[in-house]
């Protein structure tokens, strides 16, 4: 007897756990965008949205609807209602009801895609106590965005915001007028200056080193090139400042060789007593040797006159050019113009009646 008692019993205990487990369902309950997995043994929607804590009202949007049949695996969606207190414009404020999780969401429920939210981002979240949504209407405006002009007809609460809805969002180093966080107008015209320093990089020769070579018996203003050298090759990569697209300053901040330079060889004199002074009025012996023999300071035709202003041999020698050369022809430009300003000193421009009055020296 007592082994048909406790049989009985065992078959009762696994129908009931049979049935525990055929009525146990796990589905996933997403509120307000916010998904959850959940265990319940209720057979209607409603039931399993209470039994999670959840109070649904009339306003509310709940898929499937409440009286609907629960299955295992299956999806309950909730969008709990929120009040939002509107204005357009800063003109009259009135109370509407969304589903909406977002601002953006919100807008688009309201059919009020064309406007803009003054104050909130579009994608801040409303919140389930509602709150204040000031938007404004769309309003035609020009943009010079660097000498490209267009209008648009665009919602935005100021000008970054405009230029952000245009597609064209302000830079930091941009500059913008009216100020960015103007508010926008219609007709309003907005400038803007686009700044932008960007890092390019060049491949450019690499002039070769010089080294200098002292010959004490060469004139001081002479030097000879014995070995030219040649250049390499390098990277540069150069800081470039651009101004609507229009480049302007650039500074080199970093190089890499790619072909070194073979360095040049130059022999300068050293010579004592061939010290040439500094020249301060190079443009005018310029435009007299241009005048007197046609620019050439070598120039000897045998005439009795030489270098570039046309020295006769008494005139070089009494004036000091026997230290530079034996004849004027013979020495640099720099050496001749050191003589000529010699000669001038006690001469005057006379020395040069013709030339030095069509070079403007008097």
């Amino acid at each position: 007897m007592l082994r048909l008692v406790v049989g009985g019993l065992l078959v009762v205990l696994a129908f009931a756990g049979g049935y525990a487990v055929s009525v146990c369902k796990t589905v996933t309950l997403t509120v307000d965008g916010v998904a959850m997995r959940v265990t319940t043994m209720k057979s209607k929607v409603i039931d399993v949205v209470e039994e999670n804590g959840f109070v649904v009202d009339d306003r509310d949007d709940l898929y499937p609807a409440a009286d609907v049949a629960v299955h295992d695996a299956g999806k309950i969606v909730l969008r709990r209602s929120r009040p939002l207190q509107i204005s357009l414009d800063g003109h009259d404020t009135k109370q509407v009801w969304t589903t909406a999780s977002t601002v953006d969401e919100a807008l688009a429920q309201l059919a009020m895609t064309d406007t803009a939210p003054a104050a909130a981002n579009r994608g801040s979240r409303v919140p389930l106590a509602g709150m204040a949504l000031p938007v404004v209407s769309a309003k035609t405006v020009r943009i010079n965005d660097g000498g490209a002009v267009r209008t648009v007809h665009l919602a935005a609460p100021n000008v970054a915001g405009l230029l952000s809805a245009a597609g064209a969002p302000l830079a930091e180093s941009d500059q913008v007028a009216p100020p960015a966080s103007a508010p926008i107008v219609d007709g309003m015209e907005i400038q803007v200056t686009r700044n932008r320093i960007q890092q390019v990089t060049e491949r450019m020769p690499l002039p070769p080193n010089a080294r200098r070579i002292e010959d004490p018996d060469m004139n001081m203003s002479r030097q000879v090139v014995e070995d030219p050298g040649s250049p390499g090759t390098q990277d540069v990569t150069f800081s470039v400042a651009t101004v609507n697209g229009v480049e302007t300053g650039r500074l080199p901040i970093a190089n890499t060789v790619i072909t070194p330079a073979r360095e040049s060889v130059v022999r300068v004199g050293t010579k004592p007593g061939t010290e040439v002074p500094p020249i301060s009025d190079g443009s005018i012996w310029d435009a007299i040797a241009g005048c007197e023999a046609g620019g050439n300071w070598a120039i000897n035709t045998g005439n009795g006159y030489y270098g570039g202003v046309q020295f006769d041999q008494g005139t070089w020698e009494r004036n000091g050019g026997l230290r530079f050369a034996p004849r004027a022809d013979l020495a640099t430009r720099e050496e001749q113009i050191t003589v000529a300003e010699v000669t001038r000193e006690r001469q005057g421009w006379g020395a040069w009646p013709v030339c030095s009055g069509r070079a403007g020296a008097r």
